[in-house]
C-alpha cells in the first residue's frame, strides 16, 4: 500500500497558487504546477517537472533526484538558474528585452546540456507528456 501511494504520489501533477519569494525554497515530490511566480530568489525544486503559469526569475530545479527526462516550462522565463537533474544553466544579468516568453527547458541529451524552445515545441521534445489518458 505504501509503494502504490508513492508511485501514485509521484505520477500527479502537484498544483499550487502561490508566489515564491526571495529566501523560500518550495520542494515538491512529482511535477508541479506553479500558478505564480518565482521570484529572484526564490527556488523552486521538484523530482519531476516544473510547469509555472507566470515568470520564473529564481531558480527552478526539475528532476532533482536525477531524472533529465524532466521539463520545466513557463510564461516567462528570465531565471537566475535552472537546473535538471545534474545539469544547470545560468542566465545572469538579463534585462527586461532578453527575456524569454512561454517557454521550455529541457535536457538535449546528446549535447549534455539544457536548452530552450519555444513550449508548443514541448509536444515534438517530450512525446510522452503531451498525451491525453483514455476517457472511459
Amino acid at each position: 500500500k505504501t509503494e502504490a501511494e508513492q508511485l501514485f504520489k509521484k505520477n500527479q501533477i502537484r498544483s499550487l497558487a502561490k508566489i515564491v519569494r526571495s529566501g523560500q525554497v518550495l520542494e515538491i515530490d512529482g511535477d508541479l504546477l506553479l500558478i505564480g511566480d518565482i521570484n529572484p530568489g526564490g527556488a523552486v525544486i521538484s523530482t519531476g517537472s516544473i510547469y509555472v503559469l507566470g515568470a520564473i526569475r529564481g531558480m527552478a530545479h526539475a528532476g532533482s533526484r536525477g531524472n533529465r527526462h524532466a521539463v520545466i516550462c513557463a510564461s516567462l522565463m528570465a531565471p537566475s538558474q535552472l537546473r535538471i537533474a545534474d545539469l544547470l544553466r545560468e542566465e545572469p544579468n538579463r534585462n527586461e528585452q532578453e527575456e524569454r516568453e512561454m517557454e521550455c527547458a529541457f535536457v538535449n541529451e546528446e549535447l549534455e546540456e539544457i536548452q530552450f524552445h519555444k513550449i508548443q515545441e514541448v509536444k515534438n521534445i517530450r512525446p510522452d507528456l503531451a498525451v491525453l489518458t483514455q476517457e472511459r
